[in-house]
């Protein structure tokens, strides 16, 4: 194995391992964001529709292991368009 795929596969390592700890700890936050923003009386006002609003899939809220795999899926889909990007400045040069 080259040294720059074992490189990228520990990146996908470690960056699941931050996925899995992130949506555990901030799962359990006390103060959200949304909770300082009622404290200082800020309201919600949606510019457009997400697709996945607050960051969970509709039905699925507060479910751990949904969160999981959306941020999984997330990062693979974040990686895969960054090698995409990278690969056509190479292409270039």
């Amino acid at each position: 194995m080259s040294e720059i795929k074992r490189i990228v596969l520990l990146g996908i390592t470690v960056s699941f391992v931050f996925v899995v700890v992130g949506c555990m700890w901030l799962s359990h936050s006390v103060e959200t964001l949304d909770e300082v923003a009622e404290h200082f009386g800020a309201s919600e006002y949606l510019v457009w529709a997400p697709p996945l609003p607050d960051y969970e899939i509709p039905g699925f809220e507060g479910n751990l292991a949904a969160n999981i795999i959306v941020g999984i899926a997330f990062t693979l889909l974040t990686l895969a368009l960054a090698l995409v990007i990278g690969r056509a400045l190479k292409a270039k040069t």
